[in-house]
């Protein structure tokens, strides 16, 4: 079940993070309308989207997830927190709160900690360019778990804004991969979906009920669905508790009894 759920893990980061640096085009929906923004309007726009991103410096979250495989499901509490651009760490645990594993993952590097079975993996951040473009940063990782919008996707040269109804659509495409965004009344995102329609792989994240802390709009659910061939990776998650800009730890300490893989 570990070996499973580092899988998600990666595929979350990684396949959310391909859409960086990617176009912004028009919604192609008959019941859209679209709305021609001039240079100056689409300035203030971007703007707009961007400071309704979640301001902190540190980031904890505890959540009941369930997590699911094919036919297969499994119910774990993740612990996750966010020291901002610095770290993320995450804590999973299963029954009667036995922690199985932590994750790390740096601007650096990304480590796994495998406690259940003993092992422990070290990589530079650069070992996730093979899985994703190297337009990855670390930031992208750390605004998927905030349901941040990136500030290095919009480009106010090719930037079209769709409005059906009452959101705002924001779709593009760059060579295979095409990507969506729905953004609520509030200018926050209810939707982020990547597809790689060639290769039959698409990753949808919904944010739901978005709640205020400390004056904070944050998503206190988040499902996942992860699909690419034959492989099918679901995660509900629902934060019972989360705040901003305390004091937090995360302790990732490797004794001699892991052993180390690759």
């Amino acid at each position: 079940m570990w070996n499973k759920f580092a899988t998600a893990v990666f595929l979350v980061v990684l396949l959310a993070s391909c859409s960086t640096k990617k176009k912004i085009t028009a919604v192609g929906n008959k019941n859209e309308v679209d709305v021609v923004v001039k240079s100056d309007s689409k300035k203030e726009a971007v703007q707009k989207f961007l400071s309704s991103n979640l301001q902190f410096t540190t980031f904890s979250g505890k959540a009941k997830s369930k997590i699911g495989f094919g036919k297969s499901s499994y119910d774990v509490t993740t612990n996750i927190r966010i020291e901002k651009d610095k770290k993320i760490w995450i804590s999973i645990s299963a029954i009667l709160g036995l922690e199985v594993g932590r994750v790390l993952i740096t601007p650096d590097s990304v480590q796994i900690l495998n406690k259940f079975q003993g092992e422990y993996m070290a990589k530079p951040f650069s070992y996730l360019y093979q899985y994703a473009s190297k337009d990855l940063t670390f930031e992208n990782v750390q605004d998927l778990f905030l349901a941040n919008l990136s500030t290095n996707l919009f480009n106010l040269d090719d930037l079209e804004i769709g409005q059906p109804d009452s959101i705002i659509e924001l779709r593009g495409k760059k060579n295979e991969l095409n990507y969506l965004y729905t953004i609520n009344q509030q200018n926050r995102p209810n939707l982020f979906r990547l597809e790689q329609i060639s290769k039959g792989q698409k990753l949808e994240a919904n944010y739901t009920t978005y709640a205020d802390n400390a004056g904070q709009l944050f998503p206190m659910g988040l499902d996942l669905l992860i699909s690419g061939g034959v492989t099918s990776i679901t995660a509900n998650i629902n934060y019972s508790r989360v705040s901003f800009n305390e004091a937090i730890e995360m302790p990732f300490t490797i004794s001699n009894k892991y052993k180390v893989i690759n």
